[in-house]
């Protein structure tokens, strides 16, 4: 359950039998319970036959139905550990946060470092400048790629920054340079959080954002390394499937 959207992940062993994101704007508890009912009609099955249920994220206690819940550093390590072992960086940008950690040729967490103080960087700030610009996240990305000309935006704050992105739409300049900007100063922040640790090969992100092609690209370039492939999961859908896979292994299950 994060700040702005609810996501499911329905295993069976270690396939995902359905999945399910759902944005939402308020009743979290709400949300939870048509999340899972969504994910448990694509995979034709009752409540009663789910054997357990985590719930992790930041609105992890609104799952009322969960068994236990989670921390969500537990519940992404355990997910890049079965998507992709060789991931040592792993970097989650949701909502309104996001998280850097390594993990150790053991397979050990073994240093940190979390933003959650400011919306800069994440989501929530993303769609924003979008609601600004008038023009919606996922158009604003592709078609930013092509920017040649990205114009700075350099509001360290949301307020701020929607006051540069107004003042640019203003002054006439066109919305694809205007969000390519800020697409290069949300990878920067990113990058800066996350060499706040040591950024070791291979570097994974998960969460929305990392849905971002932009986002991406501009990351990339920012640490110098492409990211890893995490085996075709919707990033978005990690931390979900990390609970699932908890859950799997629970004492209570076997």
């Amino acid at each position: 359950m994060g700040i702005l959207s609810a996501k499911v992940a329905v295993i069976r062993g270690s396939d995902i039998l359905a999945s399910e994101i759902l944005p939402y704007k308020n009743h979290p508890q709400q949300a939870a319970v048509e999340v899972m009912d969504r994910a448990l009609a694509k995979a034709d099955i009752s409540r009663e036959q789910i054997d357990y249920c985590l719930s992790t994220g930041f609105g992890m206690r609104a799952v009322t139905y969960a068994d236990n819940i989670v921390p969500p550093t537990l519940c992404l390590h355990r997910a890049i550990r079965e998507l992709n072992p060789r991931v040592r960086t792993v970097i989650d940008v949701g909502g309104h946060s996001f998280t850097a950690f390594n993990i150790d040729d053991n397979g050990k967490v073994s240093e940190s470092a979390i933003t959650d103080k400011c919306a800069a960087g994440t989501g929530r700030f993303i769609e924003v400048m979008a609601e600004a610009l008038e023009m919606s996240v996922e158009e604003l990305s592709r078609v930013s790629l092509t920017s040649n000309s990205p114009l700075r935006v350099t509001g360290q704050c949301v307020i701020l920054a929607e006051s540069d992105v107004i003042s640019h739409v203003h002054d006439g300049n066109d919305p694809v340079d205007i969000f390519a900007g800020i697409a290069s100063a949300v990878a920067a922040k990113i990058a800066g959080l996350a060499r706040r640790i040591s950024v070791n090969e291979e570097v994974a992100m998960t969460g929305g954002v990392a849905k971002n092609c932009i986002v991406v690209r501009d990351f990339e370039k920012e640490i110098g390394v492409k990211l890893a492939d995490l085996d075709g999961i919707d990033p978005q859908l990690v931390g979900a499937y990390g609970a699932a896979l908890m859950a799997r292994e629970s004492p209570l299950t076997t």
